[in-house]
C-alpha cells in the first residue's frame, strides 16, 4: 500500500515542498538526494547536497546531519499527519552553471534519482504532464533556470487533493513555499528500545560483568550513557543527552560482589545516534568488549583467533576499530573469563591438586613456596603413568620450555617414549626458572616416582643445571645427550665448510652400531672438520653421544626431540594461566590415553607384538630369506638337549653371530638374526619350536604396551563441584609478581646459530590391513 508523504525543505533561503510516495519500501537517502536534486534542476553527478535538521521540539538545541539511510528513517518517522521538521538543504560542492540551462525533455519516463546526463538526447518531444520547475542562482540580478521534471497523473491528482495552503507559489513556476508547521512539544518523540534485554532482579558476578553488557548493548544500537553514580552499594547509569528517560540502577548484595538490577527503563526518548564514519572514529573499545563478542561468537572455547582477526571481527560485528594491543588483550581477558584469572590459580592451587589426586587414585604432587608463600615449585606425576613406566622401556627424556603467562618460569617435561614410539609423559612440573636449586628439587621429587636403576637412562640437552641436578640424585642412572642439540653447537665450530653437512655427519658418526666402524669413521671426521673434532673432545666425551660407546641402554633415543615437540603441541596453552594450563595438559594425557588404549586392543591374538616392529620385520624378512647362516648347524642339537636354556642359548649365539650389533643395542631382530631364526624353523629335525617375539624385547610385546595404558586418566571437574575440606582451602598461596616487559610479547624461541628444524620422515606405526603373522612363520612367498 502506497503512502504520500510530504517533505519540506529550505535552500538558499527560499522554500520548497515534496511529495514522495513510499509503495511499501523505507525512503533512502539516495532518492531523497536525487527528488531534491530534480526538484532544483541540479545535476546529481556534479554536486553533494548537505542535508540537516534542528529538532527543537525534542529539546535539542544542536542540528542533526542525515548523514545515512537510517537517519532518513527517523528524519520521516518524527512527525504525524504529514507533518514534520523544515529540512535545510545546502549545496556544499555547487558546480560552474552555465548561463542558462538548456530543456530536458522527457518522454513518458521519471526522471527521479537519474542524471540528466544518462537522459537519451534523442527525446525531443515534451509532454503534457512535465513541468517546468524554477531556481534562484547566487548571484543577484541572473535569470532563473529552469529544467523539465516529469510529474506522474498520480501525483497531479494527489497535488489537486491537497489543502490550498500549500499550493503557494507564485508565477515564476511550480515552486513551492510554506512556513514551518506548528505543533505542540513533545509531537515528534519516538521512542525505541536499547536492545539489551536487561529483566529487573538479573544478577551479575561483578560491577564489570554489568557493565561489559551495557558497553555492548550501546556499541550494537548506537547510544551513549554516562555513569552517575558508582561505588560499593550502587550503580547507576544514564542516557547521555539529559532529556532521555532511560537509565540502569543496580545495587550491591551485601557481602558479595553480586549486582542486581533493581530499576530498567529500558525506552530511550531521545534521538539515537548517528553511525556515521565521523562518530564512528570517537568510539573505542576495550578489551572487555572485545572479550564478549568472543564469549558470544565462540563459546566456551580456549582457542580463539588470533589478534588480527580479532580486529577485523570486532570492526564488522561493531563497526569499531581497535588496535592490536586491545585485541591481544581482550583474547587473553576472554580466557581468563572461563577459567579464571592468574591470581585465581594460584589461590585454588592447592584445591585443583586435592582433586586432580581424589579423581586419579596414585597421583602424586609436590608444591613448594618461597618464605612469603609465594609460589615457587610444582611437580605432578599421575598415578597411571607412575603403573605404566613399570612395563615400558626406562629412558627418561627431560627438558624445559618458556611460559608466556607474564609471569615468567618454565614448563618441565619428564617423558618416556611408549614401545610404538609415541608420548608417554611420566612427570611435569612449573619451576621458576633454570638453576641448580629448581633442578635439584625436581629430580629429588621425581625420585620419589622413578627409582634410581643401572637400568635406568635419561637424555636431555646439555645445561650445566640439569646436568648436575641429574649427577647429584641418581647415582646408578646414566645419562646421555641429544645429538641433536650437540650437532648444532658442532657445526657452529665448524670453518671453511657447509655448516649443514657438519651437522649431518656427526649425526651419522654418532648412530653407528660397530665400534670399529666408528672409530674409522671419527679419524674422518677429525681429518675434515679439525676445529669442530676439538670442540667435541673439550667439551664432551664420546660415552654421552655416540651410541655404540654409550654405556647404558637407551635403545633408538638418541634425541630429546620427544619432549620438544611438546613444547609444540602445548605452546598455546603455555599462555594460560596455571589451572588452565595443567587442564589443557591434562585433557591431551587424556586423549592419548584413550586412543592407544584403543590401538593396542585394536590387534588380534595372533599379534604379539607392537605395530612398529611388526611391521620392521616383515619389511625385514625377504632380505633374510636370501641369507645363509651355517654356524646354527653347530648348536641345533645342544639346543634340542638343554632344553629351556635352549632359547637363551640361541639368542645369546644369535648375538654373538650379529657382527653389526644391532640386535644388541635395539633388542629386536636384525636381519642376520632374522635369517637365523628362519634357518632354524625351517630345520624339520628339530625337537622344540620357537616363536619370533621370544627374540625381541619384553618391552616390544603387545600385551607389555596394552597394560601401560590400562588406567583411565579422568579431568578435574567444575569447580562448582568440588568438594574441598576445610583444611585445604585455608592453605594460601600467593601469585609471583608479574615481569613486565616491553613491546609484544614473543611467540616463538630464538634459533641458535645456524640451527634449522630438519624434516623427519615418519614411522610406520600403524598396522597395516590384512597383515598376518603367517609371515612369521612362512616367510611372504605364503601370504
Amino acid at each position: 500500500m502506497s503512502e504520500n508523504v510530504n517533505i519540506y525543505f529550505k535552500c538558499k533561503g527560499r522554500m520548497y515542498t515534496l511529495m514522495m510516495k513510499t509503495s511499501g519500501e523505507n525512503i533512502t537517502l539516495s532518492m531523497l538526494v536525487g527528488r531534491i536534486c530534480t526538484k532544483l534542476g541540479l545535476d546529481e553527478s556534479k554536486v553533494k547536497l548537505q542535508l540537516r535538521y534542528n529538532a527543537v521540539l525534542l529539546g535539542s538545541t544542536e542540528e542533526i546531519y542525515i548523514c545515512d539511510d537510517e537517519d532518513v528513517g527517523v528524519y520521516i518517522s518524527s512527525g504525524e499527519n504529514n507533518r514534520r521538521y523544515v529540512l535545510y538543504v545546502e549545496v556544499i560542492t555547487p558546480p560552474e552553471l552555465p548561463e542558462q540551462l538548456s530543456r530536458v525533455e522527457v518522454i513518458n519516463k521519471s526522471s527521479v534519482g537519474k542524471n540528466y546526463a544518462e537522459l537519451d538526447p534523442k527525446e525531443d518531444e515534451m509532454r503534457d504532464n512535465a513541468a517546468i520547475v524554477l531556481c534562484e542562482c547566487e548571484e543577484q540580478g541572473t535569470e532563473p533556470k529552469e529544467a523539465i521534471v516529469e510529474v506522474d497523473d498520480t501525483q497531479d491528482a494527489e497535488i489537486g487533493s491537497q489543502d490550498e495552503s500549500m499550493d503557494i507559489h507564485d508565477d515564476r513556476g511550480d515552486e513551492y513555499v510554506e512556513p514551518p508547521p506548528v505543533v505542540e512539544a513533545g509531537r515528534f518523540k519516538k521512542e525505541w528500545e536499547d536492545g539489551i534485554g536487561l529483566i529487573l532482579r538479573q544478577e551479575f558476578p561483578s560491577r564489570a560483568a554489568l557493565q561489559e553488557v551495557v558497553d555492548k548493548g550501546a556499541f550494537a544500537n548506537s547510544f551513549g550513557y554516562v555513569i552517575k553514580k558508582s561505588d560499593k552499594e550502587r550503580y547507576l547509569l544514564t542516557c547521555a543527552k539529559e532529556s532521555c528517560a532511560w537509565r540502569i540502577r543496580a545495587t550491591n548484595i551485601r557481602n558479595t560482589s553480586i549486582y542486581s538490577i533493581r530499576k530498567y527503563n529500558k525506552m530511550h526518548t531521545c534521538t539515537r545516534i548517528s553511525k556515521s564514519k565521523t562518530r564512528m572514529r570517537k568510539r573505542k573499545g576495550t578489551p572487555e568488549l572485545v572479550a564478549a563478542l568472543l564469549h558470544d561468537t565462540f563459546p566456551g572455547q580456549m582457542e580463539t583467533p588470533v589478534p588480527k582477526v580479532i580486529m577485523e571481527l570486532v570492526q564488522t560485528k561493531l563497526g569499531v576499530k581497535i588496535s592490536y594491543s586491545t585485541a591481544l588483550r581482550g583474547k587473553r581477558q576472554a580466557i581468563c573469563d572461563l577459567k579464571g584469572s592468574a591470581e585465581d590459580s594460584y589461590k585454588d592451587i592447592n584445591c585443583y591438586l586435592y582433586m586432580l589426586k581424589k579423581v586419579n587414585e596414585g597421583t602424586i604432587t609436590y608444591l613448594k613456596l618461597d618464605e612469603e608463600d609465594k609460589f615457587q615449585y610444582l611437580f605432578i606425576a599421575l598415578g597411571a603413568s607412575i603403573e605404566g613406566f613399570q612395563v615400558m622401556r626406562k629412558v627418561i627424556i627431560v627438558d624445559a620450555t618458556h611460559l608466556k603467562n607474564g609471569y615468567g618460569g618454565v614448563l618441565v617435561f619428564a617423558s618416556a617414549q611408549d614401545p610404538n614410539r609415541h608420548h608417554y609423559i611420566i612427570a611435569i612440573g612449573v619451576l621458576d626458572g633454570e638453576n641448580d636449586a629448581s633442578w635439584g628439587w625436581f629430580f629429588e621429587k621425581l625420585l620419589t616416582v622413578v627409582p634410581d636403576t643401572p637400568e635406568l637412562v635419561f637424555m636431555s640437552d646439555r645445561n650445566s643445571s640439569l646436568i648436575k641436578g641429574i649427577r647429584n640424585v641418581y647415582f646408578a642412572a646414566h645419562h646421555g645427550y641429544c645429538i641433536w642439540h650437540l650437532s648444532q653447537n658442532v657445526k657452529g665450530h665448524a670453518t671453511n665448510v657447509n655448516r649443514d653437512v657438519v651437522a649431518w655427519r656427526f649425526m651419522e658418526l654418532s648412530r653407528v652400531y660397530t665400534m670399529a666402524e666408528f672409530e674409522r669413521e671419527y679419524r674422518i671426521f677429525k681429518l675434515r672438520y679439525p676445529s669442530a673434532a676439538n670442540y667435541l673432545e673439550d667439551t664432551t666425551v664420546k660415552e654421552k653421544w655416540a651410541r655404540c660407546c654409550f654405556r647404558g641402554q637407551r635403545y633408538n633415543l638418541d634425541t630429546s626431540n620427544c619432549v620438544e615437540s611438546l613444547n609444540s603441541v602445548f605452546l598455546n596453552a603455555r599462555k594460560y594461566s596455571l589451572i588452565p594450563m595443567l587442564d589443557a595438559i591434562m585433557s591431551k594425557i587424556s586423549v592419548w590415553f584413550n586412543e592407544h588404549r584403543k590401538e593396542a586392543a585394536s590387534g588380534s591374538n595372533e599379534n604379539k607384538l607392537v605395530p612398529l616392529v611388526e611391521n620392521y620385520l616383515h619389511d625385514l624378512w625377504v632380505e633374510a630369506e636370501k641369507l645363509k647362516v651355517t654356524e646354527l648347524n653347530t648348536f641345533q642339537l645342544e639346543y634340542n638337549v638343554r632344553g629351556s636354556e635352549g632359547k637363551e642359548y640361541f639368542v645369546n649365539l644369535l648375538l654373538k653371530t650379529c657382527s653389526c650389533k644391532v640386535f644388541d643395542i635395539q633388542k629386536y631382530p636384525c636381519v642376520h638374526a632374522l635369517a637365523g631364526f628362519i634357518a632354524f624353523e625351517s630345520d624339520t629335525t628339530r625337537t622344540r619350536s620357537m616363536e619370533i617375539h621370544e627374540l625381541v624385547s619384553k618391552y616390544y610385546w603387545a600385551e607389555m604396551w596394552a597394560l601401560a595404558y590400562y588406567r583411565t586418566i579422568y579431568l578435574v571437574p567444575d569447580k562448582s563441584q568440588w568438594d574441598i575440606p576445610d583444611e585445604i582451602k585455608a592453605l594460601k598461596v600467593l601469585p609471583l609478581p608479574r615481569k613486565k616487559k616491553k613491546g609484544r610479547t614473543k611467540v616463538l624461541r630464538l634459533p641458535s646459530t645456524g640451527e634449522r628444524r630438519p624434516k623427519r620422515q615418519r614411522t610406520q606405526n600403524k598396522r597395516r590391513p590384512r597383515q598376518s603373522l603367517q609371515w612369521l612363520l612362512f616367510g611372504n612367498h605364503s601370504i
